[in-house]
């Protein structure tokens, strides 16, 4: 008895009703087919017993179309505006941005990334808080890339920390600031290793005590704690509040901002602040928060047009791409000459 011959892609197309093309891109990019095509794709293969490859027989080169994008918080409007930046330049090298938002939970953002492995060509991580092995573990199936953080192995763009920490310390100094206090982000981040050496090594250039109180979440509410430790410290000690304050964020440096005021600190007389990122809202609170403005679209865009370049052409990236991107001080009301002089 004649073997049954093997189902074709063509045998599904007039099953479906549709061009071979349309099956062919229904397989190995499903991001470029509309869920319901893709679905009715799918369920004429299942009928006709086409056997479709697995994931992992399936030529890596953009065969899904689509990128993982991970971010530790998607409330926070810095991560926001990142993510416009990837989903403009993921439109133009026409691939689909798939969120995976981990709210700041290492476990669920492991697990995000284990499930999303076998449906993307790449993952970029905004704001991971995973270790090194766990990182470089994962992208031996996928290409990686990380923002505001360097792991050894894998691309990365990041802001000018040391240069942002920089300006800031500089313009505390040219109001006669003496004492600053910065206020540290998440526990095991990177990124809040990275400015809390900067501030160190910037302070004592310009004169400038500096110690460090934290971790706080990176929210507007550890920006409250973070004043309601400080005052309860300072005096414990006996000693007045500083001068200056630099939070790991915009959104930490507002609360921090907010409670001050509330407490009947005058702002800057009394106390400087500073807020990283420069996000939409700082503009607005009061008569603005002076902060390091990170160029957050400029981020995604570059971000994806790395790890879309590594994933195109993998051959002609030797080894990993490291960029920091230029940061500036944006001046505003929180900061000016210390009255306590």
């Amino acid at each position: 008895m004649a073997e049954k011959e093997s189902v074709t892609i063509y045998d599904v197309a007039r099953e479906v009703g549709c061009a071979p093309s349309t099956v062919s891109r229904a397989f190995s990019r499903p991001g470029r087919v509309s869920a319901a095509t893709h679905a009715k794709v799918m369920e004429a293969a299942r009928r006709l017993g086409y056997r479709v490859e697995a994931p992992d027989q399936q030529e890596r080169t953009g065969r899904q179309g689509r990128l993982g994008v991970a971010t530790p918080d998607l409330s926070n409007p810095y991560f926001a505006e990142v993510l416009t930046g990837m989903q403009e330049a993921a439109h133009a090298a026409e691939y689909l941005p798939i969120l995976l938002d981990s709210g700041e939970d290492e476990d669920r953002e492991r697990a995000a990334l284990e499930r999303s492995l076998e449906v993307v060509d790449g993952i970029v991580l905004t704001g991971t808080r995973l270790s090194d092995a766990t990182l470089l573990q994962l992208a031996k199936r996928v290409p990686m890339m990380v923002l505001n953080r360097r792991v050894a192995g894998l691309d990365s763009v990041t802001p000018d920390y040391e240069h942002g920490m920089s300006q800031a310390m500089a313009h505390l100094e040219s109001h006669q600031v003496r004492t600053v206090t910065y206020v540290a982000g998440p526990a095991n981040s990177w990124s809040d290793g990275e400015r809390w050496r900067s501030a160190r090594t910037r302070a004592a250039e310009h004169g400038i005590r500096v110690n460090r109180i934290g971790p706080f979440p990176p929210t507007s509410r550890g920006g409250e704690d973070a004043y309601a430790e400080l005052v309860e410290s300072t005096r414990a000690a006996g000693e007045p509040l500083p001068e200056g304050v630099i939070c790991y964020n915009d959104l930490q440096a507002l609360g921090l901002l907010v409670a001050a005021l509330r407490d009947g600190v005058r702002v800057p007389q009394e106390l400087s602040v500073i807020g990283h990122d420069d996000i939409p809202l700082s503009r607005l609170v009061g008569a603005g928060l002076t902060t390091v403005a990170a160029p957050k679209r400029e981020q995604g865009r570059a971000a994806v047009d790395r790890i879309v370049r590594r994933i195109r052409q993998p051959s002609s990236i030797k080894g990993p791409v490291e960029g920091a991107l230029p940061v500036r001080l944006v001046v505003r009301g929180s900061t000016g000459p210390s009255g306590r002089r």
